[in-house]
């Protein structure tokens, strides 16, 4: 059989000895357990208090950093906005560049053609 041990603390109480302390003012245990009550109540509401602080904080940083993030994504949008208009300026260009390119070789073939007709019926 485990050996027990007496302690000649008095037992802790749930409320931190606040209700042993009010008990050796010869108060009724009614008072007693109303003023532990009380008490638990207030601290509650204090931690309760803190916490929706805390909440608020956080919910204004958090919104603060949406807001950032929001403009970062407006800004880049911007610039792939601007790069599409880039894009289809050089597209443009190039199909500017591809017409003028076979025109030129047409116009090099109509020369060529003219300029062996010419040789071909001077010697003739």
């Amino acid at each position: 059989m485990p050996e027990t041990t007496a302690t000649t603390e008095p037992p802790r109480h749930q409320s931190g000895g606040l209700a042993v302390a009010l008990a050796k003012l010869d108060l009724d245990a009614l008072t007693v357990a109303d003023a532990v009550a009380d008490v638990a109540a207030t601290a509650g509401e204090n931690v309760t208090t803190a916490i929706r602080a805390d909440l608020k904080e956080f919910r204004a940083a958090t919104d603060t950093r949406l807001v950032e993030v929001n403009a970062r994504f407006a800004e880049v949008n911007a610039h792939v906005d601007g790069l599409g208009v880039l894009i289809q300026s050089v597209q443009r260009e190039l199909a500017t560049l591809r017409w003028m390119i076979g025109i030129g070789f047409t116009l090099l073939s109509i020369f060529l053609a003219i300029s062996t007709f010419i040789r071909s019926s001077g010697s003739g």
